[in-house]
């Protein structure tokens, strides 16, 4: 592991494997460790590089925890892959990676051999009750009552991973800022910063959209849906999981993005 400075502070990098770089990108209030149930696959075949957003995991928590939103989430993918100076990668991401992902590959192509969205964020311009939503969600008090067990129902399908997940999630809930943090995450959600949807349309590289059958936060029948619609290129697979597929049924996953990765011309020497 390795921290790198960014604009908003020091974020941790955990690298692994050698290959090809594959960049993965965790959810708002989780950690790299999310991606731990299908790391050894994945770092088998290429250099891994899981990030952990500003104030998540061992990352430094941005000053002031306020200024935490998706469009830092934004800048800090770009400040990372530039200092490593990593070469046109596969971005994995999940939720608000997602909409990192996204406006990378739309703002700088050159630097995206390929995209896995999954249940993406940033794809539907939010509605007025959604904005209403997202605005109820920032109040502290509200992250504070009922964060956890929000976590609780979009994981759909249980297992030990889907338990830690759960624990390092509660241990995150209690540090200094992190409730700050969470808020800050949620009131940026409904707001323009958040919305990439225009730079979705502007994606050419090869595209797989996972997503969750049974994920109650980014649906599959609306979120899902205008994924496919802004990315008709894209393939597109349904699991009978929550929000977070690869750590809900980590095999039916890699089953679904191994082949897609093994596809993809500047792999074709890679054996999966």
């Amino acid at each position: 592991m390795t921290h790198i400075e960014t604009r908003a502070g020091r974020v941790m990098v955990d690298e692994r494997g050698q290959g090809p770089p594959l960049v993965l990108l965790h959810a708002n209030g989780h950690d790299h460790h999310d991606f731990e149930a299908i790391l050894p696959a994945l770092a088998a075949r290429f250099r891994t590089i899981a990030i952990d957003w500003p104030g998540c995991g061992e990352s430094d928590l941005p000053r002031p925890p306020s200024s935490a939103g998706a469009g830092l989430c934004c800048d800090v993918l770009e400040d990372v892959l530039s200092t490593l100076d990593v070469p046109a990668a596969v971005l994995l991401g999940n939720s608000v990676g997602g909409t990192a992902a996204l406006r990378l590959a739309g703002r700088r192509p050159e630097r995206v051999r390929a995209l896995v969205l999954v249940d993406s964020g940033g794809l539907v311009a939010p509605s007025a009750l959604q904005r209403a939503f997202c605005w109820v969600q920032s109040r502290q008090l509200v992250r504070r009552l009922t964060g956890m067990a929000f976590a609780r129902a979009y994981l759909k399908r249980r297992n030990p991973h889907a338990e830690a997940l759960l624990g390092r999630h509660q241990a995150h809930r209690a540090r200094p800022g992190r409730i700050a943090l969470d808020a800050a995450m949620w009131r940026s959600f409904g707001r323009p910063e958040a919305d990439v949807s225009a730079e979705a349309r502007t994606v050419r590289c090869p595209t797989l959209l996972i997503w969750g059958r049974l994920d109650p936060v980014l649906r599959a029948r609306v979120e899902g849906q205008r994924a496919r619609q802004l990315l008709p290129h894209a393939r597109y697979l349904e699991l009978d999981t929550g929000h977070v597929p690869f750590v809900e049924d980590p095999q039916a996953f890699l089953d679904g993005l191994l082949p897609f990765l093994a596809e993809l011309p500047a792999m074709s020497t890679v054996a999966i």
